[in-house]
């Protein structure tokens, strides 16, 4: 007897199939194989942890430091500028009491810089409804400025020793790999697969060896599978698809944009304002700096630029081209340089442009870009 398959009825739309869409939810681990998974993981991260900073003094405060800096950054960027920062705000205090521009300062070069101002936000808002004592429940450290479940999570398991699920992007990828997930897989299964593995007696050391795993091992180009203590688990491995996994990053494509940008010198002194035609770069201060339009040379730019700014002839010098990048904007800055005769020549006060003494220009202008510029 042949079984027909049901029609649907005429009133009834047939569902669309995207070979795009998420696939279904893999078994979460669980019993015995997550305790067998934590053990070897935690023997692993117990031989080879890297000496990190943070790891030594695991507080709070510390590990929050940490924990935004290294968002959207490798770890050896974040080392010297963690060290900095700590030895000028070395609590939460005297983050809250700091001026914005002094933060930034210390965090030029890192981008991102909207996580510096949050820092300070955070700290004055857990000085001012906490007493300064950080928060230790997951909803009270959500309402902090920059801080959302993952990095609530982090700060709660690694300074807490809470287990607390986790899941990032060395997280993500550690989990595709395992259960060898080659589509789009729902964050609430990522996020059920966390809690199941982490460890109730260590959580602390076991997020921190997944997120070890992750950076060291299980990389994102070229896993050193050789290498891995969880490999006997490794679905990826299993199937010959490590290097087909997908990567978890997401973000905005790539901007490209062209600018402009004036070095002005007269009597020792560097040609600043405060308006910024360029609000993506970061600071209170700024060089001159212009977009350069479609079609215009820099030449021609550059002198449009500075014949709004100056009341006097001032030749313009090319002094070199600078690649930059700010979160996902790959900048190409033309860099023009020239020296007026004193006295100065006059400039609009309406946009807040201001001479300053060369050796206090460091200290105003918090881009490394600038710099850049005035080492051209």
């Amino acid at each position: 007897m042949v079984k027909h398959r049901s029609l649907p009825s005429p009133n009834t739309k047939s569902p669309i199939r995207n070979p795009q869409s998420t696939i279904a939810d893999p078994a979460v681990w669980e019993g015995e194989k997550v305790r067998r998974f934590q053990r070897r993981l935690l023997e692993w991260y117990d031989r080879q942890k890297r000496d990190l900073p943070w790891r030594v003094h695991p507080d709070p405060y510390r590990v929050w430091i940490s924990e935004i800096m290294l968002q959207q950054t490798q770890v050896q960027t974040v080392l010297p500028y963690y060290r900095k920062f700590l030895e000028r705000f070395p609590d939460v205090h005297s983050l809250a009491a700091a001026r914005e521009q002094e933060v930034l300062t210390l965090w030029a070069g890192l981008g991102y810089y909207s996580r510096a101002r949050n820092l300070r936000l955070a700290a004055q808002k857990i000085v001012h409804d906490f007493g300064g004592a950080f928060p230790d429940t997951l909803a009270q450290m959500m309402e902090l400025p920059g801080i959302g479940r993952y990095t609530a999570g982090a700060i709660r398991s690694i300074a807490f020793n809470s287990p607390q699920p986790i899941v990032d992007g060395n997280v993500k990828r550690v989990m595709s790999r395992l259960h060898g997930l080659q589509g789009r897989v729902r964050e609430s299964f990522l996020w059920a697969q966390a809690e199941g593995w982490v460890s109730k007696t260590r959580p602390s050391n076991f997020n921190q060896a997944v997120m070890e795993l992750g950076a060291l091992v299980c990389t994102h180009r070229a896993p050193l599978c050789g290498e891995c203590p969880v490999r006997r688990f490794c679905e990826a491995r299993k199937r010959g698809i490590q290097d087909r996994i997908p990567s978890p990053r997401t973000g905005r494509a790539p901007e490209n944009v062209e600018l402009v940008m004036l070095v002005l010198e007269c009597a020792g002194k560097l040609l600043v304002t405060e308006r910024h035609a360029v609000p993506y770069i970061p600071g209170a201060y700024a060089l001159p700096t212009g977009i350069l339009k479609p079609e215009e040379s820099p030449e021609h730019a550059a002198g449009r630029l500075a014949s709004s700014i100056l009341r006097v002839s001032a030749p313009l010098h090319f002094r070199g081209r600078i690649r930059h990048s700010i979160t996902f904007r790959r900048l190409v800055t033309h860099v023009f340089h020239s020296s007026l005769g004193a006295p100065c020549g006059e400039i609009p006060q309406h946009d807040k442009f201001r001479w300053i003494p060369r050796r206090e220009i460091d200290r105003l202008l918090t881009s490394a870009l600038y710099r850049k510029a005035l080492n051209s």
